[in-house]
């Protein structure tokens, strides 16, 4: 089992077998009750948790709340409130978050709110949830738009078990390899080699191992997103775009836009692995053109990009595998990198 800490306050243990009480739950004085939230295609994981707590001797619910996006709203997270009051939910207590990333993105709010915060904690049961949303304490629902409300609030412990990663199918492991991807080629270059030699069937346990490291480390050295964090989102700022005005998954979405950003970084900084990366994400069953979104509608979201600033758009670019930087892009550079998406 591998161990290992972000930002001081959040404990990740990624390994297999780890799905019981004492590797779920630390030592907490006080902790009378445990609030399992779960998705509907994990609602049997989520019970048997419950029941591994009782016989650790501490009382425990299970909630399933609705798929996917459809849990990130103020009226979910209002039930979800009335019924932590009908079970008797106490500050002292612990929110247990089990799915995808919109789970524990809303697992993660209800806890950093109710009652003012409360300890939660986090079982990732895809790819993309644990590489991607189960680090950082970032929580939020949408209003509106996309995680418009939100808060950070990191969790105590994040559980992910490689056992319950390997029976993920194959459109799962694509969705979530797009963000795995993505943390090798900004911090570990390993994770680029493995994909590019074994495909999908690269080892679960060391991708999420390595590319959870990656995000842990950065988030560590800056928590609240004022600097370094921001490199974090390669590939996000086109595929962000491209995820609103094409309808794409997330996945699809950053690996799309991590092709633009490859482009955008060949013409800035004279990135020699443009190709490869191309080829890498491709072989992996993701889309490397979105030429189905409305590039009106693109560039509107670009002019929106919380990145831009007086002197323009900023993207995450590569130097060089491993070697990311934020940098200005003129609007050429902008063009050049739409147009080898199809935009």
């Amino acid at each position: 089992m591998e161990r290992f800490e972000v930002a001081g306050v959040s404990e990740v243990l990624v390994g297999r077998g780890l799905l019981d009480a004492a590797v779920l739950l630390s030592e907490r004085p006080g902790r009378a009750s445990v609030a399992v939230l779960a998705q509907p295609s994990v609602a049997k994981l989520g019970r048997r948790l419950v029941q591994e707590i009782r016989r650790a001797g501490v009382a425990a619910e299970v909630r399933i709340l609705p798929d996917g996006e459809a849990a990130k709203t103020m009226a979910v997270v209002e039930d979800v409130y009335q019924w932590l009051t009908s079970v008797d939910f106490k500050r002292g207590d612990t929110v247990i978050g089990v799915g995808g990333g919109a789970l524990t993105d809303v697992a993660g709010f209800v806890a950093a709110t109710y009652l003012r915060g409360v300890e939660s904690v986090y079982v990732p049961t895809t790819l993309l949830g644990a590489v991607d949303a189960a680090i950082g304490g970032k929580t939020a629902v949408n209003l509106e738009a996309k995680n418009i409300v939100g808060a950070f609030h990191h969790p105590a412990r994040v559980v992910v078990d490689a056992d319950v990663l390997d029976l993920l199918p194959p459109e799962l492991r694509r969705e979530g390899s797009a963000e795995a991807v993505k943390a090798g080629l900004i911090g570990d270059p390993k994770i680029v080699d493995l994909y590019e030699r074994d495909g999908l069937d690269a080892d679960l346990e060391e991708i999420v191992r390595r590319a959870m490291a990656v995000k842990a480390a950065i988030v560590t050295r800056d928590p609240t997103e004022h600097g370094e964090r921001a490199l974090l989102n390669y590939g996000h700022t086109v595929g962000h775009a491209v995820e609103m005005a094409a309808g794409l998954s997330h996945g699809s979405a950053v690996a799309v836009g991590m092709v633009a950003a490859g482009r955008a970084s060949s013409l800035a900084l004279g990135f020699a692995d443009e190709e490869r990366q191309r080829r890498v994400i491709a072989s992996l069953g993701l889309p490397v053109a979105a030429p189905e979104a409305n590039a009106a509608e693109v560039h509107r979201l670009l002019a929106m990009d919380k990145k831009r600033d007086a002197e323009g758009l900023r993207m995450v670019l590569l130097a060089a595998i491993g070697e990311p930087q934020v940098e200005h892009v003129d609007s050429a550079t902008v063009e050049q990198a739409l147009g080898i998406i199809g935009i």
